[in-house]
């Protein structure tokens, strides 16, 4: 194996494995908000670390699952649909933050854009789960 392909292999594994502790993170610390709770204090401030990891990894992790070195690995349709799907609901729940932090929303468009990010980081979640458990399965 070449060094490149074990350095590809290394960021791909290390970024998958932040990811999964990141959402699991972030999912822990928004469960309260499907009571009608909301984030504040020391919760939002580990989902705002998390959502770092998140929104910084993803990317890395999706060029490298699709670096050349890496071809092969998503063989499967349920490979590529899993990544399909963690990359769409990534960048939706990332887009849905990003435009209700921006100075143009109303208050009912920001909060229809908090609760589109709720689900959208939801369904985030599913899809990591579904690509971790690819990779546990020799997949990565």
């Amino acid at each position: 194996m070449k060094l490149s392909s074990k350095l590809s292999s290394l960021i791909r594994t290390g970024s998958l494995i932040a990811i999964v502790v990141a959402t699991i993170v972030l999912v822990v610390t928004a469960l309260p908000t499907l009571a009608g709770g909301h984030l504040a204090d020391a919760r939002l401030m580990v989902h705002m670390m998390a959502s770092g990891v998140v929104v910084t990894l993803l990317p890395v992790y999706a060029i490298a699952r699709l670096m050349p070195s890496s071809r092969g690995l998503l063989d499967s349709p349920v490979q590529r649909a899993a990544l399909q799907c963690l990359l769409l609901f990534g960048l939706l729940t990332i887009a849905t933050m990003f435009v209700c932090m921006l100075p143009i929303a109303s208050t009912h468009t920001m909060e229809t854009l908090v609760s589109l990010h709720g689900w959208a980081g939801y369904a985030l979640a599913i899809a990591t789960a579904w690509v971790g458990i690819a990779a546990l399965r020799g997949a990565p």
